[in-house]
């Protein structure tokens, strides 16, 4: 891939990142934790936190994606 577009975020059917799923099945995840939520709770603002803990939890996204998420959704 050139140095234009989509870099880490590959996108696949239907326009959406590669990421942005990951980052999506994450939360679903956590909606059904109380633990996990308690973690996400105290990662507060800090996005490379919530980073780590989805990756912990089998989920690759980027601190870039959760900025763009939080943009479109809060």
């Amino acid at each position: 891939m050139s140095g234009r577009g989509v870099a880490r975020d590959e996108l696949h059917p239907g326009g959406f990142s590669m990421s942005k799923q990951q980052l999506e099945q994450f939360l679903d995840k956590a909606a059904g934790s109380v633990s996990l939520k308690q973690q996400i709770d105290q990662c507060g603002t800090d996005n490379a936190c919530l980073v780590a803990l989805g990756r912990e939890n089998g989920h690759t996204f980027s601190a870039a994606t959760v900025s763009r998420w939080q943009r479109d959704h809060v």
